[in-house]
């Protein structure tokens, strides 16, 4: 493929963030597209590369035409917005209902969600819905990594003050084992959806804010079996508010096709639920502290971005450093994240 076709194509690709399969379709389009423009314009007297860099030029800029591909081909149909939500209104059920003190109870449902998320994955093609099943999923080793670091710090300031482990040796050396596995687990799951979209890793993780501010109060109030679960439970319809706000945010950010709209829906409702939950717990929280909340969950949730820039600029880069493919051999990748 000529060299301007496959310059174009690879940094539109770059820019799509779409199913790899409607990538290549997409692109594949556009590049018979293309040639038969560059024939067109052939036939009336141009050379081939003139006519092919006036094919190019017409398509636009890439940025801005993998901008109006996205806002088409990125909304989600109603059978995939409704499975995406289903793993919150699941969440908003177990705190409408008081149940999620029932251990079992609990194990079984997120046991089944990682069982879903799974077999989606396996078959190698993630469909859109499977992003927030992902995100309960990856919800369990992340929030028991932090509560694996907290003890730890724990531990090693008790050992560090008084000479002594507040609990068994071989569990503090368990849990330094299991830091750095469930972190290792996490990170590689969260880079391959990364590979896709970042703001499908945002999407996963919408829920982890308000399960770890949650399971941090619980742990903080004495653990799940303590007197003061019941007390926790005062709060439990404003959780299950919660949840089904982010069941109503996920079906939009799906349905929605702008870029801007999305990471401005996640930004807003995530400030806007923080603030519910500060509110809901037993405690009084002052506005720095509700603010430095706000800052800390928006800030991890668009996170990814920056990881997605540093990423696009290496690749930037790279391209720039190889030899020029302006020949017959070189030809547009549509696997390009």
């Amino acid at each position: 493929m000529p060299g301007a076709i496959n310059n174009y194509l690879n940094s539109l690709a770059r820019r799509l963030h779409l199913d790899p399969q409607r990538e290549r379709e997409i692109l594949e389009e556009l590049q018979a597209h293309i040639e038969d423009k560059a024939a067109e314009l052939q036939a009336q007297g141009l050379d081939r590369e003139a006519a092919l860099a006036c094919a190019v030029e017409e398509m636009g800029a890439p940025r801005t035409l993998a901008s109006r591909m996205y806002a088409v081909h990125s909304t989600g149909v109603w059978r995939d917005v409704g499975l995406a939500v289903l793993p919150h209104f699941l969440l908003a059920a177990l705190f409408a209902l008081h149940l999620w003190s029932h251990y079992f109870l609990v194990s079984l449902v997120l046991v089944g969600i990682a069982f879903v998320t799974w077999r989606n994955w396996r078959a190698g093609r993630p469909s859109k819905w499977s992003y927030t099943w992902m995100g309960y999923t990856l919800a369990a080793p992340a929030i028991s990594w932090l509560l694996s670091l907290i003890a730890l710090g724990y531990g090693g300031w008790t050992l560090l003050t008084t000479g002594q482990l507040p609990f068994n040796a071989a569990f503090f050396l368990l849990m330094a084992g299991y830091v750095p596995f469930s972190m290792w687990i996490v990170f590689n799951v969260v880079s391959k959806i990364a590979k896709r979209d970042w703001l499908l890793v945002s999407l996963t993780a919408l829920p982890f804010p308000f399960l770890t501010s949650w399971v941090l109060f619980l742990n903080w109030s004495g653990g799940l079996w303590s007197d003061h679960a019941e007390r926790m439970q005062q709060s439990d319809t404003a959780r299950a508010c919660i949840f089904l706000a982010l069941a109503v945010t996920t079906a939009v950010f799906l349905k929605v096709g702008p870029r801007l709209l999305r990471i401005g829906l996640l930004a807003v409702i995530t400030s806007i639920l923080i603030v519910i939950t500060a509110l809901s717990l037993p405690v009084d929280l002052g506005f720095v502290a509700v603010g430095l909340m706000i800052l800390a969950s928006v800030a991890f949730l668009l996170s990814p971005a920056v990881l997605d820039a540093q990423a696009n600029r290496r690749s930037r880069l790279g391209v720039a450093s190889r030899p020029d493919s302006a020949g017959e051999g070189g030809g547009w990748h549509s696997d390009t994240p």
